[in-house]
């Protein structure tokens, strides 16, 4: 890894995206790999959530998998982010990130890109909310023209 010189540009490329770090190339790629897999699955388990809503209404052993998922999602994502920008969590503020994960994610991103990180936070947050909306409403409907909801409770 080139450490920045001549005003931070490295003198392979000639840009100026030369880091300070001492993780190889091949494992940044490995981890900003796993922090997107993290960011999408964390999109998959709020559709599959808006889903379960309906299938398993009043369910509490799938409402706790569906939240341990989110936040070992959340938190792999801030790690494996963190680390793939030549960064490290300490594990004391992984934990915390585990169980504040909304709060966790805010302050990470906007620590990670300042007040445009709120903007992201905020845009990450409707989006997921969506995911769970769009995914419940789509298998209400599905399920009420396929005559599978009990009309007494679905009119």
């Amino acid at each position: 890894m080139v450490i920045p010189q001549n005003n931070g540009v490295d003198e392979r490329t000639g840009n100026g995206l030369a880091r300070e770090t001492t993780v190889s190339d091949p494992q940044l790629a490995m981890y900003r790999l796993w922090s997107r897999r993290c960011a999408v699955g964390l999109y998959v388990v709020a559709a599959l959530w808006g889903t379960l809503q309906l299938l398993c209404a009043n369910t509490p052993g799938v409402y706790l998998l569906i939240a341990l998922t989110f936040a070992l999602l959340a938190t792999f994502w801030a790690v494996f982010d963190s680390k793939s920008r030549g960064k490290a969590i300490l594990p004391v503020l992984q934990m915390l990130y585990f169980f504040m994960w909304p709060v966790g994610a805010t302050v990470y991103l906007v620590a990670r890109n300042g007040w445009r990180g709120l903007l992201i936070a905020i845009l990450h947050g409707m989006g997921l909310t969506l995911m769970v909306c769009f995914t419940f409403y789509v298998t209400f409907y599905s399920l009420h023209y396929a005559g599978a909801l009990d009309p007494r409770y679905y009119p």
